[in-house]
């Protein structure tokens, strides 16, 4: 069987030599990341591809046929560096836009994600964990008529500079955020002024629907084993007549301004809020 020979770059041998001495254990990942002007976690998956497939895996797939959207070396080793040194924990879609709009590296979102994909790369979105199933609440019909509100603890302005908590406020019908506030910590204050924004901005909603943390419901409510005002004809106040339930002070201010307040039990019947921080996760980290 006549078999088939193939030229290799400097690039190439060089990459091979390289990869050769790590893997006999005469270079360390560092230095071959040097050597090579990758980082350590490339070379850790370059490494690998060479044990399995030797010389051949470090040789492109395409070597020997022309394709029409062929990438060039050094556009798929720009978009692997600018990954795994920068847009690390960016999904794949947000990292293609960035390298359009702030590296100058015009490539298509397929390419990017055909790249990555060959290094082994999985989608930041796709490695999150399927969450299980529940039954979808009807959204309100209009909008003000209820706002979702909850917090979340994060790195917002990126890994390595601290965790902040942001508040915000999602309208029921519209999906639109009413209102966003950055704090330290969860609090009132985080609250008040995400909802007073989002009062400025769209008007006083009906109600407020949100988890049963002690900012919203006071520790001396009684305890209930179903939601407070839950959809259609179950709706009630959660209080028996002639008797008031403690409120909290947010709860006191709601009631002072005339807006109702519902709680729930579970994150996943704030649905709509909660999808809310994986959407802002990955977007503000990088904008």
């Amino acid at each position: 069987m006549k078999q088939e020979r193939m030229t290799l770059s400097q690039k190439e041998l060089d990459r091979i030599r390289i990869i050769g001495a790590l893997v006999d254990g005469r270079m360390t990942n560092r230095e071959a990341a040097e050597k090579l002007g990758l980082c350590q976690r490339q070379i850790i998956r370059i490494k690998k591809r060479f044990v399995v497939q030797g010389a051949a895996g470090l040789v492109h797939g395409n070597r020997g046929r022309t394709s029409r959207r062929r990438i060039g070396d050094e556009v798929r080793e720009s978009v692997l560096k600018a990954y795994e040194e920068v847009y690390y924990d960016f999904n794949f879609s947000h990292f293609a836009e960035c390298l359009n709009e702030r590296e100058g590296i015009g490539i298509s979102r397929s390419s990017v994600v055909r790249i990555l994909k060959d290094e082994g790369i999985r989608s930041k979105k796709s490695a999150r964990r399927r969450p299980k199933l529940h039954r979808s609440r009807p959204r309100k019909v209009a909008a003000g008529m209820l706002w979702q509100t909850d917090a979340t603890s994060f790195e917002w302005f990126g890994r390595g500079n601290g965790r902040a908590t942001l508040h915000a406020y999602i309208d029921d019908a519209t999906g639109i955020v009413t209102g966003a506030c950055f704090t330290e910590n969860e609090c009132m204050a985080g609250y008040v002024a995400a909802l007073g924004m989002g009062i400025e901005g769209y008007g006083l909603p009906m109600a407020i629907y949100s988890d049963r943390h002690t900012i919203f419901r006071s520790p001396k409510a009684r305890a209930q084993d179903d939601e407070d005002r839950i959809e259609g004809n179950e709706e009630n106040e959660g209080n028996e007549a002639g008797k008031e339930e403690p409120l909290s002070c947010f709860g006191r201010g709601l009631k002072d301004l005339g807006i109702g307040q519902i709680f729930a039990l579970t994150p996943e019947a704030k649905g709509r809020v909660e999808r809310l921080w994986n959407t802002m996760q990955d977007r503000l980290p990088g904008s």
